[in-house]
């Protein structure tokens, strides 16, 4: 029964999208561009900026996964800190696209510290870590003072993700509860 419906399912699609196709061959049906590929080259480059995240927005994002470097970097989850000083860094680099005059301040953060931090993750010494991140996280909120931004960066307490608030122990168990709720049926 369920192979039957799977295969209905397949051809079903195949006919609409070959009818669809056929209709745009036709002239029937014109599918409808986005705007930001529309116009000349700065128009769509334009568009297409008002669409990318802002310079606030990157920084949001980049005080999350500082709060994630640190629950992982914490709790030993090295492979998890090193994804979000990785992304931290990323995230920093293309808000010195947004906004180049912040470019200075974010070089020197990353020039002062993503290296050490690196280093510090990777030594899996929670006391080295520790020292690591004060020192970005003092570096973080230098370049807020600097350049009067009054939203300084928390002191990370909690992770929001379940790869560094969980335990393997948790996931084990709802595992286990699912395979035992697939038996039942």
């Amino acid at each position: 029964m369920k192979k039957a419906l799977f295969v209905s399912t397949i051809v079903s699609f195949l006919i609409v999208g070959v009818g669809f196709a056929v209709m745009k061959e036709t002239g029937f049906y014109k599918p409808s561009a986005p705007t930001w590929l529309t116009g000349s080259t700065e128009e769509k480059v334009n568009e297409l900026g008002l669409v990318q995240p802002s310079y606030a927005d990157l920084m949001l994002w980049t005080g999350i996964r500082l709060n994630e470097l640190y629950a992982a970097g914490m709790t030993g989850k090295t492979e998890y800190a090193n994804l979000q000083a990785r992304k931290i860094k990323e995230t920093l680099e293309k808000a010195a696209l947004v906004d180049p005059t912040k470019r200075p301040g974010i070089e020197g953060v990353l020039s002062a510290n993503y290296p050490g931090l690196i280093e510090a993750i990777d030594s899996k010494q929670t006391d080295v870590f520790k020292a690591a991140f004060g020192k970005l996280y003092a570096s973080c909120v230098s370049c807020h003072v600097k350049h009067g931004v009054h939203f300084y960066p928390l002191i990370p307490t909690t992770s929001i993700s379940p790869i560094t608030s969980g335990s393997i122990k948790d996931w084990e168990g709802i595992q286990e509860d699912m395979r035992e709720e697939q038996k039942k049926k």
